[in-house]
């Protein structure tokens, strides 16, 4: 019996030295990314730091920007955004017939700003409103990504504006928009799109996120330059293609004229069956 016993520990013991290793082993190797990542962390934050004087600047800056921000919202809010009416946004349904090629031309290239290939033989147009929940799925959804990726260059996309009169702040949201392309280009104008997607109209992240300038943003949307443009297209989409809710999916082929519509947040599946036969 003693013998028997004895055995117990004899067969414990490695394996509890096993299992220690084991755990041993992914501790240290948790430890050493965690390590890795603190360092690249810190010298990421370093980078910042030093663009504005170091952290205590970089703090400052960071809640006197979100606080005048936050201001100028709240005077928006009590002055009343104003979304103009559109009378040809109740425009009857309109035959996808094909558009000359100078249609085709301005209708993707000016005033625009182009995801993926300028010249990609397809154009994926979204006529959108910001405040839609119905927009802000499609983009959610990953679908917009998955179509420029499968068909490397031979899709572009576009994102254009059409503020349905029912959304009170989906005018100025645009507005912003446009703001924020003019202060940073074509990769802000996008970001600028997304974040309103994911944060609504609380446009407060934008400034510091996309490195602009709270003041210019300001007064970049206290001009109401960009106002017309919003509504040119807005006119465009209804006038041309017959669009009359967000979001208003055009498809063209831009070495034909020829283009067919997808209306609502449609999975990528929808979109291959029309760009397919549209590249045919």
């Amino acid at each position: 019996m003693k013998q028997e016993n004895n055995l117990i520990p004899q067969i414990w013991v490695p394996i509890l030295t096993a299992v220690i290793t084991i755990l041993a082993t992914y501790l240290i190797i948790d430890i050493k990314t965690q390590s890795v990542a603190d360092n690249v962390i810190e010298k990421y934050l370093a980078i910042e730091y030093d663009k504005v004087g170091w952290k205590t600047n970089y703090d400052t800056i960071n809640s006197i920007q979100k606080w005048q921000v936050a201001e100028w919202l709240k005077q928006y809010k009590a002055q009343g955004w104003v979304v103009p009416q559109i009378d040809s946004y109740n425009q009857p349904e309109i035959a996808a017939q094909a558009i000359s090629l100078e249609q085709a031309r301005r209708v993707t290239t000016e005033g625009t700003y182009i995801l993926w290939n300028p010249d990609a033989e397809i154009s994926f147009i979204e006529y959108s409103d910001l405040e839609c929940p119905f927009c802000a799925k499609l983009h959610a959804a990953g679908t917009i990504d998955q179509i420029l990726e499968s068909y490397e260059w031979k899709v572009n996309f576009i994102f254009k504006h059409f503020p349905l009169p029912s959304h009170r702040n989906a005018q100025q949201l645009a507005e912003v928009t446009e703001c924020a392309g003019e202060l940073g280009g074509k990769d802000a104008y996008y970001e600028a799109v997304e974040t309103i997607f994911i944060n609504g109209w609380d446009i407060s992240p934008i400034p510091g996120k996309l490195w602009i300038d709270t003041w210019k943003l300001q007064a970049c949307l206290s001009s109401s330059k960009y106002t017309d443009k919003v509504q040119a297209n807005a006119k465009e989409g209804a006038n041309l293609f017959g669009i009359t809710g967000t979001p208003g999916n055009v498809l063209i082929n831009n070495k034909t004229g020829e283009w067919d519509k997808l209306p609502w947040a449609y999975p990528y599946e929808s979109f291959k069956v029309k760009i397919d036969s549209l590249l045919q």
